[in-house]
């Protein structure tokens, strides 16, 4: 086993810890729909956040090559799933599936948006850093970019609680998801 292989298994069972968690959630409040307010905003939000795991997961294999691994590379490539599992476990309220207890998403969402998205623009900075740092280099590539049209996208939700901010912002991340996912028909190679 190579040094590669090592890493991407632990990065890959902590993305799995935390789409897991993810999808545990949200089967929690398909359970409990009698007793929730959905709101369409946060739902948008709960898609965005499985995509940016599974694209920071095909986003490690740009390191496949490297044969050598320093302690610090490590845990700065395990700091991006680290930080989007915490993301997951901010996403959702935990609930009861016993209990009688209401939830508002809407409600819930504005108490969470800005550790969610601060989160988020972390493990997207930290994504960078890897790069620089690991790679020794900073090219304009079309992942960088879309990186950096994302952290621009999350500052308006960051510095603002009004609805029709967060509405226009999931709006034109959910395209920039359609964008990006003009890649996926890409091979790994």
């Amino acid at each position: 086993m190579d040094p590669f292989e090592f890493l991407i298994g632990l990065y890959t069972i902590i993305v799995g810890l935390g789409i897991s968690l993810l999808v545990r959630s949200v089967g929690q409040m398909i359970d409990a729909r009698e007793r929730i307010r959905f709101y369409w905003v946060h739902n948008a939000w709960l898609v965005l956040v499985f995509i940016a795991h599974v694209g920071s997961w095909f986003a490690l294999w740009q390191y496949h090559s490297l044969r050598s691994w320093t302690a610090l590379e490590c845990m700065m490539l395990l700091l991006v799933p680290i930080l989007l599992y915490l993301v997951s476990h901010l996403a959702v309220p935990e609930i009861d599936e016993l209990g009688d207890e209401s939830h508002d998403m809407r409600g819930f969402y504005y108490g969470y948006y800005r550790l969610i998205q601060g989160l988020l623009a972390a493990a997207l900075l930290v994504q960078t850093a890897n790069e620089v740092l690991i790679m020794d280099s900073f090219a304009a590539t079309p992942a960088q970019l879309g990186r950096f049209a994302i952290l621009a996208m999350l500052v308006p939700g960051l510095l603002s609680a009004r609805p029709s901010v967060h509405s226009a912002q999931v709006v034109v991340l959910m395209a920039l998801a359609v964008l990006g996912s003009a890649y996926f028909g890409y091979r790994i190679q």
